[in-house]
């Protein structure tokens, strides 16, 4: 009938429940996501707007896009560290905050934070320098109270969606973190650590009653040039890491993995230049000292030095900066031509045979003594023979005088006897 025939369409032209059922959870999925970027977004904006200035150029300087951190972002940033006395925990609050950065979902505000810690520790000012180290170290031994895990934990940094799109761009990641990390907690921005400052003269305040002008005393050297054996091997393994991070795979090449390697070169070229600072240092005469002569150091660690200068460090940063100067060139990004101070070809050598003129010196003064010694044994027996030949003479002489004593008493008394018989 018409009634039945009607109820078959009808049924006929309800969907399958479970179409019904799939299609509704991709469109609650298509919304969730859509709604969730929107809310992030939204999130980012409001928190921008109601929070501080630090937090504003924060959220500005590592949003998830394709834009690179701007330079007048992390001047900003950069700038608070010369503005706050070093006296203030100024890093306590904004490794935090990076470090929340940093567990973001996309690939790009991670490398951007990174990035913002790059420049905190190679920028920012030396009063709180020290302060960053400890900071960092501090933390990465100590838990999140909120994930359970601790801080700047490198498994926990690169979690996260893996793409065909920004799988090459995590394996860059991994590198460039494990060379951030190390270089913040090793070492400052100008790597004073290997090559400290001089000391800057001292100035009387208190005007001079004579007339003539006072001369400015000249800046003293630090009092130990040569950086210990502990430096040695920190600088070994940031060159290390910087010859791994610096080089960029096919598929790693953008502009955020660009800024990123000239800031690794940049390191590469302050630590060449800091390391030759330092062995000029030792195996030059300080013109302003007293002594000129340079201080007594251990050859073993002065001929490391020149090693690792010679044949690691100048090297790999020659190869890096040529590497990698065609792929910076194409973002206008452009690093010096020159490394800076250098150490001659004549001093590096005698870095390298340092401690050598002294152990044939010291050789030559013990075959010297050797042979005043044995000159000495052989000169001792004429020594005796003039001593007994001068006993024997004088025993010679008491024999004289021995017998000329008789013949005058002899003499004395035949004189008597003939007198007494007249």
């Amino acid at each position: 009938s018409a009634f039945t025939r009607g109820l078959t369409t009808v049924r006929n032209s309800i969907p399958d429940p479970a179409t019904i059922a799939s299609t509704t959870k991709s469109a609650l999925a298509t919304a969730r996501s859509t709604t969730t970027h929107v809310t992030k977004t939204i999130s980012r904006e409001f928190k921008g707007l109601t929070s501080s200035e630090l937090e504003q150029v924060m959220l500005k300087a590592t949003r998830p896009d394709d834009t690179p951190v701007k330079g007048k972002h992390v001047e900003r940033l950069v700038g608070v560290t010369y503005q706050v006395s070093g006296r203030f925990d100024l890093y306590s609050s904004v490794l935090r905050k990076l470090w929340k950065k940093m567990l973001e979902d996309d690939w790009r505000t991670k490398i951007k934070s990174l990035y913002v810690l790059h420049r905190f520790s190679s920028d920012g000012a030396p009063d709180h320098q020290q302060n960053l180290k400890l900071r960092l170290r501090e933390l990465r031994r100590s838990r999140d109270p909120k994930t359970k895990e601790k801080y700047f934990n490198t498994k926990l940094f690169l979690k996260g969606t893996v793409t065909a799109d920004n799988k090459a761009f995590r394996d860059f990641l991994a590198r460039y973190a494990h060379y951030v990390f190390l270089r913040v907690q090793t070492f400052s921005g100008m790597f004073i650590e290997i090559a400290p400052p001089d000391t800057p003269p001292q100035r009387n305040e208190r005007p001079s009653k004579s007339k003539s002008p006072q001369r400015p005393t000249p800046p003293t050297p630090p009092s130990s040039p040569l950086p210990s054996r502990q430096v040695l091997e920190g600088a070994k393994l940031l060159c290390q890491s910087a010859s791994q991070a610096c080089v960029l795979k096919d598929g790693e090449v953008c502009e955020n993995t660009a800024i990123a390697v000239e800031r690794i070169a940049a390191d590469m070229i302050g630590l060449t230049t800091a390391v030759a600072v330092s062995l000029n240092r030792c195996l030059k005469p300080h013109k302003g000292s007293a002594a000129s002569a340079p201080p007594k150091l251990d050859a073993v660690l002065v001929k490391e030095w020149c090693e690792f200068y010679s044949t690691e460090l100048l090297p790999q940063t020659r190869m890096l900066v040529k590497r990698c100067t065609p792929q910076l060139d194409a973002y206008g990004l452009f690093l010096p031509g020159r490394m800076g101070s250098s150490v001659s070809k004549d001093l590096l050598q005698k870095g390298l045979s340092y401690g050598d003129d002294d152990v044939v010196a010291e050789e030559e003064e013990q075959e010297k003594e050797k042979e005043a010694v044995v000159e000495d044994k052989e000169e001792k027996p004429p020594a005796a023979s003039a001593s007994s030949e001068k006993a024997e003479e004088e025993e010679e002489e008491i024999e004289a005088d021995e017998e000329d004593e008789y013949e005058e008493y002899d003499f004395e008394d035949g004189d008597e006897y003939y007198d007494e018989e007249e």
